[in-house]
């Protein structure tokens, strides 16, 4: 299985994390190396952003899924996982699932 498909769903834990650790850089690891760091906006900055005529409108857990799809367009398949880190705090480590067959 790849590893971005299994980080989808957990969106709404992740956001939770997130906004626990409290740390706003987000840095995304793919196979161990590090290929991505972003600011990630707080709630009230995304709300406050959506107040202005035109601009659009992100919920975290939509932001986040916006940003993690940018890094997966450079990196769609890793060979061992990804990970996310608030600063250095680990928020989620995904490895990928190899399928398993029988030797005949």
């Amino acid at each position: 299985m790849n590893p971005w498909h299994a980080l989808y769903p957990l969106l709404p834990q992740l956001v939770d994390k997130l906004e626990e650790i409290g740390h706003p850089l987000l840095v995304v690891e793919a196979d161990g190396e590090v290929v991505a760091r972003l600011v990630r906006p707080s709630r009230a900055d995304l709300e406050a952003h959506a107040r202005w005529p035109g601009m659009p409108t992100h919920t975290p857990e939509g932001w986040l899924f916006e940003a993690l799809n940018k890094v997966r367009r450079y990196y769609p398949e890793p060979r061992e996982g990804v990970a996310l880190y608030a600063g250095n705090h680990p928020v989620a480590v995904v490895r990928r699932k190899e399928k398993v067959g029988h030797a005949a």
